[in-house]
């Protein structure tokens, strides 16, 4: 991807992304210092599955017996939401801080669950305190959403920006709510209104759009979209989508 003219790397806080910086970090620091990095957390698949286990009350009590450390009980006092969302996305990216390039970490990015939790009950001192937490140490904060309308409705009716938006932007509408047209006028007033950095994803509508297809459909929006991510398992393909995408959008 880099020899294609990736400039970016956007993953969430999976152990397996962990070794693998882990190895870039001693085998090829050449390539790590050559990307720029943003961070989807937390990794709420593994608290889907401890809760599938132990259930929401068991998951819960787990959380707070491994925040509750003679090293940690500052942070977390008062013990209320805020402060433990706080400490849980910090344990999570602390890992990747530590091997990343700090100047080349962009954002921290909070899982769209997190981001659905915060707008249906409208948790506007959890955004301004992560805000503060992560711009404080020179990361900036977004929000990723698969409802880029009422995020959109969210943030204007609080007063709030963000410096990053992370939504999917196809040529069929997949994944874009409350619809395709209603997701591109909001993706226009986060990026006019206030100044947010949208980044693309699901471009190509988990397969069923082309490379070029979704190219000409993103090249419309060509000075509202700040980037573009896309996944693949070939190398090779990997390079090539780097070099369409260049092509159409740079």
């Amino acid at each position: 991807a880099i020899y294609g003219g990736a400039s970016g790397f956007t993953f969430s806080t999976h152990p397996s992304n962990l070794e693998l910086f882990q190895y870039m970090a001693e085998e090829r620091k050449d390539l790590l210092s050559k990307l720029n990095y943003y961070i989807l957390v937390p990794y709420a698949q593994q608290y889907v599955r401890k809760a599938n286990v132990l259930g929401t009350a068991g998951l819960m009590r787990t959380i707070l017996k491994d925040a509750i450390k003679p090293d940690k009980v500052k942070l977390l006092l008062p013990l209320k939401l805020t402060n433990l969302a706080r400490w849980l996305i910090e344990s999570e990216i602390e890992p990747y801080l530590n091997i990343l390039p700090r100047k080349r970490v962009k954002a921290l990015l909070l899982h769209e669950v997190l981001t659905e939790l915060t707008i249906a009950f409208n948790l506007t001192e959890l955004v301004h305190s992560l805000k503060e937490q992560f711009e404080g140490k020179g990361v900036g904060f977004g929000l990723e959403t698969r409802n880029i309308g009422q995020l959109q409705a969210f943030l204007e009716n609080e007063d709030i920006n963000v410096e990053y938006v992370m939504t999917p932007m196809n040529p069929i509408g997949y994944q874009m709510a409350p619809s395709k047209e209603a997701a591109e006028k909001a993706i226009k007033k986060l990026v006019f209104q206030h100044n947010s950095k949208v980044i693309a994803v699901n471009v190509l509508s988990s397969g069923a759009s082309t490379p070029v297809e979704s190219c000409e459909y993103l090249r419309r929006f060509k000075e509202h979209i700040y980037s573009v991510a896309y996944g693949t398992l070939k190398p090779s393909r990997a390079k090539e989508n780097a070099l369409l995408l260049a092509k159409h959008l740079l």
